[in-house]
Formats: structure tokens, sequence, C-alpha cells
């Protein structure tokens, strides 16, 4: 069979998994993603443990997930899983993709082994700059993008996988020519800290009120959550002063907010998140370094 550099449209090739094919090779096996993500696909007749890897890899490389454990992902490997033949052929210039291929017996001609891993069903985190649980101290290395309390609207958060403990995850921004469009930090009419809004209370009775000790807008479920002397000293703080919208201040706010709910002193949580902050810093950095030296070894 003829390699698809070397190959006429419509002819049979052999799929060498190179990264012109759309390949990435993980634990030496060639794999790419089908449709829309929903199925990969890997060269030759791969092990249950090489199909797990291979998977879990490939997800956190090309779309920055981590898989989560569960019942889904011990299906992967017992129902979705088939070791089959294919027949790949090369296509015109005017598809969407440069091949394609076909399942074939095993005894037909110009067929090679291949694996394909259902991995539609599976869940997963966005895979993100490890960080220490507050509460118990184990390490998280994923988020997810849901709402906490503290600031309106959604962020990325860490949970514990030990304590099952919530905690907003500190923002990496890399250098950029590009200026940040500067946007309004909360809706003038909606509580700061939550999700409230006129119209669409969080609890029946809730009402926003403006709040003198923060200059912000809280809803009576909000502002009964801490007392004023905490009030005071979030202040002291600079929470809720942010007169645009700020990754890093957003996600501050809703630390020295979940902190305060678990009777941490603002001015403690504050300095603990400065430290989060320069650590994390660190440790994106020495990331980035080891994923560029990776890259530079790939290419030789």
């Amino acid at each position: 069979m003829t390699a698809l550099t070397d190959a006429e449209p419509g002819s049979f090739i052999t799929l060498a998994g190179s990264p012109d094919e759309g390949f990435t090779t993980l634990y030496g096996t060639p794999a790419t993603h089908l449709g829309e993500g929903e199925r990969l696909l890997a060269l030759g007749h791969i092990s249950d443990r090489t199909v797990r890897a291979v998977t879990l890899a490939y997800h956190r490389r090309i779309y920055g997930h981590r898989i989560l454990p569960g019942t889904e992902l011990t299906n992967m490997t017992r129902t979705g899983t088939q070791r089959i033949w294919i027949r790949a052929t090369r296509c015109d210039e005017d598809h969407d993709f440069t091949w394609e291929f076909e399942e074939a017996a095993a005894s037909a001609p110009d067929v090679q082994p291949a694996t394909t891993i259902d991995v539609e069903l599976l869940r997963y985190e966005d895979d993100a700059i490890p960080a220490e649980c507050p509460s118990c101290d184990r390490i998280s290395r994923s988020t997810s993008l849901t709402t906490g309390p503290g600031r309106e609207g959604w962020g990325h958060y860490h949970r514990c996988r030990n304590c099952d403990h919530q905690w907003p995850a500190v923002p990496v921004l890399r250098l950029t020519l590009t200026k940040r469009r500067q946007q309004p930090n909360t809706r003038s009419d909606n509580c700061f800290a939550c999700a409230c809004r006129p119209g669409y209370p969080c609890t029946g009775l809730c009402t926003i009120q403006p709040e003198p000790l923060i200059g912000q807008k809280l809803c009576s479920r909000c502002r009964a959550q801490h007392p004023a002397s905490t009030w005071k000293q979030l202040a002291a703080v600079a929470y809720g002063t942010a007169t645009a919208f700020d990754p890093h201040v957003e996600h501050r706010d809703r630390w020295l907010y979940s902190e305060a709910l678990r009777g941490i002193p603002p001015e403690q949580a504050a300095r603990a998140w400065q430290e989060r902050v320069t650590l994390t810093t660190r440790r994106a950095a020495d990331r980035d370094l080891a994923a560029a030296r990776a890259e530079r070894h790939e290419e030789r």
C-alpha cells in the first residue's frame, strides 16, 4: 500500500500515525479523534491498559481535560473498545478530511489493525496547575467551571477528592500583546456575591439592597452569611473594590468570601491567597518550560 503523501485520491493507503495524518503518538501508540471527538482511533490492536493510558493522555494533551474515575471509565474498556481491521482511503481536495476509513474483514486486502475507543460519556474536569486543598492539604490537579459564593457568575474551581471541599483556582494569565476589553465587574441591580437578581431571587423572601460596608449590593441571604465584623474585615482587605472585570480580583473575592465562611480571618486569607498566586505562577512557568522541552525533543 501507499503512504498518504504519495497516494492519489481514492486509492488505498497505509496510515503510519504521523502528525501530517492528524495523529498524536502517546505511549508509543498513534491516536486521533473521530468526528466531533466522541471516539478515538488508535493504530494497532492495543491492550486495555494501553487504551486507558492513551485515552487519559490524549484528553490531557489535546483538550486540556483530566478524566474523572468512575463507571464511565471502567465501561470504556469493557464495552466501548473495539479492535477492528480498517481500510483507509485518500480523500480528494474537496473533502473535509485528507483520509477516511471503513471497517473490513481481517482477510481483506489493504487492511491494517486499529482500535476504536468510545469516549463520549467520560466525565472530565479541566487540567489545571496543581493546588493544595485549604481544608485537608491534598493536591488537586483539575478544575471545573461552576458557581460559588463570593461573586456572581461562573468561575474555575478546584474540588478536593479527599474531603470534597471546593475552592476558587488562581487564574494563570500569560503575557499577551492583546489589550483585554474592560467590562463591568457585576450588573448594577444584581447581588454582588451570588446569582440573585431582581425578579429571580435565590430564596423566596430574598431582597437586594446596598451594603455600605463594602460599597456593593447584596441580597439578604448573602448579607446574613457574615456578621458585620467580618464584613468590615473583608472590606479592609479590599473585598468587592473592583470596578472592572478582572479574573484575579474576581477569584480573590471568591477566595476571601469562602474562607470567611470556614472561619478564616480575611487578613489571613488574603496572605494565603497571595502565597497561592506566587506558587501557582512558579508552577505554571515550570510546566510551560517542561512542555517546551518535550516539544523540542519530539521535533528531534
